[in-house]
This record gives structure tokens, C-alpha cells and sequence, in this order.
């Protein structure tokens, strides 16, 4: 780790510090910004019956292009659970792709595969709920050893409360996900916990997207707080796996990485890695707010994220309650 970033230090930092300069809120350029089309989003096309039809099709002649051995997951999940891959399933990666039918057929063969790996030959083919006797995180008295504690880990990940949700939306309609690196604390860094934290990222997002046509059409937007973070929480095989998952596999677009108020070691250390793990439109959308609470929340304003809609770790009015939450999923069967 040392070596990574030792020789480049002052490079490193320069960078980041160009970086911030250049995504930080100017308080002329953002102003008459449309908050639809603020991070370079690409909009979303009309979909009448017989557009969606076509695009169906697309789909399926995309899909069939690929070889068998790149869509190994694909082709288990229509064979072993074909109720969770019906049309409102792919219209989701449709929708991230926005309609372009080979990146489509590309992400959802990789999300497949990916959530093979992370939750199992059994768990990946059950809905992605806590609640519910057939829900993936259900604590089901017959799970084998392994499924149980991917199941466990996986609970341990979402009480941990490194990612969750709002349940709020910025002034364009994405949702808004809170992410405190700060939840580390309690965090040892093992294969299960880091896989229990991954799984734990993709049950927030699919809460999110699942039955939402307008997050899944617009998207969501991160608002990050790695203040009180330490250099000791950092897991740089968890964040390439989040990463990974997040652009690559999961059917989310990402608006914005709002990153507020960076610890000191943010640019010689998280910088770099990011620079490393992120596709290049994806750098493009990373915003970096600092300053005192009031400067950050004035920020983030100019880009439809009013104090209204953000949480109160940052100065904001939404208390979140990561329990109650999880709760409220369980009750819902979700």
C-alpha cells in the first residue's frame, strides 16, 4: 500500500486538489443548471407500447449473440427462477442503458454472474428481500451452513449502515443514497464481512430501483461523508467490488458521487484509488463539497439537494433510522 502511493505523492495530491477545484459548486456555473440534465445524463426516450416492444426484441437478438460461456448466470437464471427475469426485470437494465439493447444484454449477463458469486447457486436465484419466507436474506432454518451465513454477514453488512438509503429524491426525481465510510469502525476487514457488505450494497440499491419506474429511468446520486473516517477503515478489495457491481453489473445509473466534507488523507490515499476502480464518465461525475456545514449545504443546493432531503449527519432534516427501515422491509415482505 505504501509503495502504491508513496513514489506519487505529490502528484497524487495535486491532482485531487485540481480535481476539487474543478467539480467543487461554483456559485455562478450550476445556478441555471437543469437538474434533469446537471451531471450529462443522457434522456431518457418516450416509452410508447410499440417502442418498448422493439426494444424487447432488440434485447433477446443481443442476448442470443452472446456466447454460452459469457452468459452462464443468465441462462441458470431463466432456467431456475424465470418469474424474476420477466420483462420488468430487463426493462430495468433497458432503462440504465437507456435503451441501447448490446450494452443492455452485456450488463445483465454480468449482473448475473456477479450475483452468482456473491450470494450462491441458491440464495442468487430467490428475490433480493429481507421479508418473506422465500426472500434471499430471510433467515430461513433451512439454509445450508454456507447460505446461512452468507445471510448472516449479509445483516451484519445493512446494520453496519455503510450504505442505505434516504427515501428522499433530489430536485431532478434520482434518489438520494447516503454512504458514511465512518461505519467501518466495527469493520475487520475478513472475506465474509467484506462479501456481507457488498451483498448488503446491492439489497439498498434493488430496495431502491425495484417497482420505481422513475429512479430506474433517472437514477440516483450519492452524497458521501468520510469525515470521521479513518485510514484504518479503508478495504480497497470492497470498494472495487462495490464498484464493479455499481457500474458494471446492478441496473443503476449514477448521477453524482457527492463527496462532503474529505478527511485530510482523502487525496493521497481514496483519490488514487478511485482514479484506478472508476470508469472514466464515472470520475467525470464525482462533486467534492468542503468547507463548514453551512458552505456544503449551500453546495449541494445548487445541485437540487436541498437541506430538506439530506441527511442530518451533514446538517440536513432527514433522521435516518436504519432499523426501523429494515424493519418496515420485513413487515413488507421487501
Amino acid at each position: 500500500c505504501v509503495s502504491l502511493f508513496s513514489s506519487n505523492h505529490v502528484k497524487e495530491k495535486q491532482q485531487f486538489r485540481r480535481h476539487r477545484r474543478r467539480h467543487s459548486c461554483s456559485p455562478h456555473y450550476h445556478q441555471a443548471m437543469d437538474p434533469l440534465t446537471i451531471y450529462g445524463q443522457r434522456p431518457q426516450p418516450e416509452e410508447t407500447p410499440e417502442f418498448l416492444s422493439a426494444k424487447f426484441a432488440e434485447l433477446e437478438d443481443e442476448l442470443s449473440k452472446i456466447p454460452a460461456e459469457k452468459k452462464v448466470g443468465w441462462i441458470s437464471a431463466t432456467e431456475k427462477c424465470p418469474a424474476l427475469v420477466a420483462e420488468s426485470h430487463r426493462l430495468m437494465f433497458l432503462r440504465c442503458e437507456v435503451f441501447n439493447a448490446k450494452e443492455a444484454a452485456a450488463r445483465i449477463c454480468n449482473y448475473w454472474d456477479k450475483r452468482i458469486e456473491l450470494f450462491g447457486k441458491v440464495l442468487a436465484f430467490k428475490p433480493l428481500h429481507v421479508g418473506g419466507t422465500e426472500g434471499a436474506l430471510h433467515e430461513n432454518s433451512e439454509n445450508t451452513k454456507e447460505d446461512a451465513d452468507r445471510v448472516r454477514f449479509t445483516w451484519k453488512g445493512l446494520y453496519l449502515g455503510f450504505m442505505r438509503p434516504t427515501m428522499t429524491h433530489d430536485t431532478g426525481g434520482r434518489a438520494i443514497v447516503f454512504a458514511d465510510p465512518s461505519a467501518f469502525k466495527g469493520y475487520n476487514h475478513t472475506s465474509d464481512e467484506r462479501y456481507g457488505v457488498a451483498r448488503s450494497t446491492w439489497y439498498v440499491l434493488h430496495n431502491i430501483l425495484e417497482g420505481n419506474d422513475t429512479v430506474q429511468k433517472l437514477g440516483v446520486v450519492v452524497i458521501a461523508y468520510p469525515h470521521h473516517a479513518k485510514i484504518s477503515y479503508v478495504d480497497r478489495k470492497l470498494m472495487k467490488m462495490n464498484m464493479e457491481s455499481i457500474t458494471g453489473c446492478i441496473p443503476v445509473r449514477m448521477g453524482s458521487f457527492h463527496i462532503c466534507h474529505p478527511p485530510w488523507f482523502f487525496g493521497n490515499i481514496i483519490f488514487p484509488l478511485i482514479k484506478v476502480i472508476m470508469p472514466d464518465r464515472m470520475k467525470k461525475r464525482i462533486r467534492v463539497h468542503s468547507g463548514s456545514q453551512e458552505k456544503v449545504l449551500d453546495s449541494l443546493e445548487k445541485f437540487g439537494l436541498e437541506r430538506s432531503v439530506l441527511p442530518s449527519d451533514i446538517g440536513g432534516d432527514v433522521i435516518l433510522d436504519t432499523d426501523g427501515w429494515l424493519q418496515e422491509c420485513k413487515k413488507k415482505g421487501l
